[in-house]
């Protein structure tokens, strides 16, 4: 059985006037648990308690905490299964102190110390508990134990206190999540307070750091990006915060901020393969194929992430255009044992465009064989079908379509299935859609016949159920053409023509919330159509909302400064300004 002295810490109690003074005490005890971390002669463990209040013996004192006698301190220990207990009181005030005992779990014995704390060092008190607990159990550790974590106590402070509301925001995350988000504010504050008081200390940075790559895993990343920008102007030769800075600015989609804080990171220490690999893809991804290519290049034979450099360049290669280039990364990617379903649906698609098809379908059986997502499959049919094999593309669509049954890729190949079952009737339904939307009242029955026809067919072809919807609204039904373009968006989520649509139908109503919310949802989407953002800026016009419909107008008027109707909404604005009464 090992002698190795196992400690169990109780979270420290505290008196004091304020509830500072129990934060402080718990994240001392949390603290000295971790500055034993990496010592093998002794063990640290911490003991997880709800806060246990105790009768204050000084009138107008709050207690916080726990400070056990021996007795239950030594129950604790054994039941964790260590030899002692540590156990402390934090007595704030003029005189200020931490009252330690460290009892045997054996013999029920405490030993007891008080740790004075001067003004302005309470930074300190837990190196000198440290090097206090090291000498009472009379073992030799390797690191230096009683050096402060931070140069003062502001910031010492600080730091115990963003510690305390982390921990809050743990505790409160699965039961009040607008708290725990608003805990996790304060956290990061503080964090950052901590830093700006001593910016030479590496503590604040810890824990900034550990709460920023937790947020990677929830997925809220705003305010940890927000912190780690202002830690990087305090620290900026931190290496490992530019780090996670790009690993978080990555994941919300800012591809060239990410790119400029792990540029950053990698000038400072340089990276792993495998990072310079994942660098050299948010190149790659954020449309600079030349650095994504020379970074994929200083990655040599030998190293575990060659495979998955080779596979990136072949892929940038085939998006270049170089199919020669392509082919032998290709080559060293599979003989270094990696290639994805990316690789090989990039280079189904390559070989494609220049007519191979068999090696194309090749290519694409392979990628749905290492887990492709639908559109291989969509694009295998294609290849299946230029090939003349009507067949075996039909059963490729339908597989697809057995799992897939809204979305882009399913709209694609359902329309494709169409095409193939009735390619007369396809071709009606390409006319008859250019015929409701040229506006001609004679076209409109003829068209709906085609598009009720397509439906008898296909009830879920969206293109029969958009050119419904435009006759309905051609007609001035706007109730059908809501119900039409609503069903659109069923099938075929965000799909800009069909919110535009729906937008316009519900304005016929004068159902300004809605049409409101579509067609800003349709302008976002499309926000180079000077129609789309116009009739966004006519909804704000009708709604009364001034200054957003003038935004809007005025920016589809950058964008065609000739259309007709934005003129005549622009008109209709300067009218309506004119008739508001001016503020006295």
């Amino acid at each position: 059985m090992s002698t190795r002295p196992v400690v169990a810490v109780v979270p420290f109690g505290a008196r004091g006037a304020t509830p500072r003074a129990g934060a402080i005490a718990r994240q001392i005890a949390r603290r000295l648990v971790d500055r034993f971390a990496r010592e093998t002669t002794l063990e640290l463990r911490p003991v997880f308690l709800l806060a246990m209040p105790e009768a204050a013996s000084d009138a107008g004192y709050l207690v916080f905490g726990s400070s056990p006698e021996p007795e239950l301190a030594a129950q604790y220990a054994s039941s964790s299964g260590a030899t002692h207990a540590l156990t402390a009181t934090y007595r704030d005030g003029p005189s200020r102190a931490l009252d330690v005992a460290l009892v045997d779990a054996s013999t029920k014995a405490a030993t007891r110390v008080a740790i004075a704390i001067p003004e302005g060092a309470l930074q300190r008190v837990e190196g000198d508990l440290a090097t206090w607990l090291v000498k009472a159990l009379g073992v030799e550790v390797a690191a230096d134990l009683g050096s402060p974590p931070t140069a003062n106590e502001a910031a010492y402070v600080a730091l115990l206190e963003a510690m305390d509301e982390e921990v809050n925001a743990t505790l409160l995350r699965p039961s009040d999540a607008a708290r725990a988000r608003e805990s996790l504010r304060r956290a990061l504050s503080g964090f950052i307070d901590a830093a700006r008081g001593d910016p030479a200390s590496e503590a604040p940075e810890e824990r900034l750091l550990v709460v920023a790559a937790e947020s990677l895993e929830r997925g809220e990343i705003a305010d940890e990006v927000r912190a780690l920008e202002e830690l990087v102007t305090i620290r900026p030769r931190s290496w490992r915060a530019h780090y996670i800075l790009g690993q978080l600015r990555a994941e919300g989609g800012d591809l060239n901020g990410a790119i400029v804080a792990t540029e950053h990171a990698h000038a400072l220490k340089p990276l792993s393969d495998a990072d310079v690999v994942r660098l050299a893809e948010l190149y790659a991804n954020a449309g600079a194929p030349a650095p994504a290519l020379a970074h994929l290049k200083r990655v040599r034979d030998g190293s575990d992430a060659y495979g998955a450099a080779q596979e990136l360049l072949a892929i940038i290669s085939l998006q270049r255009g170089d199919l020669d280039a392509g082919r032998a990364a290709f080559d060293r990617a599979v003989s270094a044992g990696t290639t994805s379903w990316e690789l090989h649906a990039s280079f189904g698609a390559a070989v494609h465009s220049r007519g191979a098809l068999d090696d194309a379908i090749a290519h694409y059986v392979d990628a749905l064989g290492a887990g492709g997502p639908p559109v291989v499959r969509l694009n295998l049919a294609r290849v299946l079908l230029a090939k003349g094999d009507h067949a075996a593309a039909l059963r490729e669509l339908d597989a697809l379509l057995a799992s897939e049954r809204s979305g882009e890729v399913a709209m694609h190949a359902l329309r494709l299935r169409f095409g193939i079952r009735e390619p007369e009737l396809e071709r009606e339904l390409e006319r008859a859609g250019k015929a409701a939307l040229s506006g001609d009242p004679a076209a409109l029955d003829p068209a709906r016949a085609v598009f009720d026809r397509a439906l008898a067919r296909e009830p879920a072809l969206w293109e029969a159920h958009f050119g419904l919807g435009i006759v309905a609204r051609q007609r001035g039904d706007a109730k059908v053409a809501q119900s039409a373009f609503r069903r659109v968006l069923e099938l075929l989520p965000d799909q800009p023509d069909a919110l535009h649509e729906l937008g316009v139908a519900l304005l016929m109503e004068n159902d300004f919330t809605e049409a409101l919310e579509a067609l800003d949802h349709a302008a976002a989407l499309r926000p180079d159509e000077p129609a789309y953002v116009a009739d966004a800026g006519f909804a704000h016009l009708r709604a009364g909302d001034l200054a957003n419909a003038r935004a809007r107008l005025e920016r589809a008027a950058r964008l065609d400064a000739n259309d007709p109707i934005t003129k005549s909404y622009l008109g209709e604005l300067a009218r309506v300004e004119s008739e508001r009464p001016k503020p006295s």
